[in-house]
């Protein structure tokens, strides 16, 4: 069986020790899963959620999806650096690699990352009180296609039993967009 992976996007710049801790311990909290953390291998959010995976020792990875061809611009925390020279084509990849996509903070390019994550059925979690579009979003669906739930995740404690939960229900479509033309893969070939 593959190894579980979730992204982590959001801030690029962090300021606020209460959203660095948050995304520390986001990263701890993969790493006790030992599932792969995916992030956009920057600063920020990705680099606090990788430093906190660092503090565990896992069976998993710290993966950085890099918009540049530069593999030296990956933060020190990242195993697997993967430049990709697609700027923010980016993002697509970050979101299709996992399971689950978990929201800390977040600029525009966090909402685009959120986005397709909802037009390719990747469960999203908001970790609130954390700023940006973790906290401008309050609906449980992105818009009426309802592609998959927002989770909004007020206590850190709840991700655990969240990614779980996630992990256990999760549904594998065919790769497209949400637009009638998706159908769910048969697990069992």
């Amino acid at each position: 069986m593959a190894i579980k992976q979730f992204a982590v996007i959001g801030s690029a710049r962090l300021t606020d020790e209460k959203v660095i801790a948050i995304s520390r311990e986001v990263g701890r909290i993969i790493a006790r899963m030992n599932a792969n953390l995916v992030c956009g291998g920057l600063g920020g959010v990705m680099l606090e959620s990788c430093r906190g995976f660092k503090n565990i020792d896992s069976a998993g990875r710290t993966v950085g999806v890099l918009p540049s061809y530069d593999a030296s611009s990956a933060n020190e925390y990242i195993d697997v650096v993967i430049p990709t020279g697609l700027d923010v084509g980016r993002n697509q990849i970050v979101v299709a690699s996992a399971s689950a996509v978990i929201v800390i903070g977040g600029g525009a390019g966090t909402l685009s990352e959120i986005a397709l994550a909802s037009q390719i059925n990747k469960p999203i979690l908001l970790m609130k009180n954390t700023g940006g579009w973790a906290d401008k979003l309050t609906d449980e669906y992105l818009d009426s296609r309802k592609n998959t739930r927002i989770h909004h995740v007020d206590d850190i404690h709840q991700l655990p039993r969240l990614l779980m939960e996630i992990v256990a229900n999760q549904h594998v479509y065919s790769g497209s967009i949400n637009s009638g033309h998706n159908y769910e893969l048969d697990s069992s070939r």
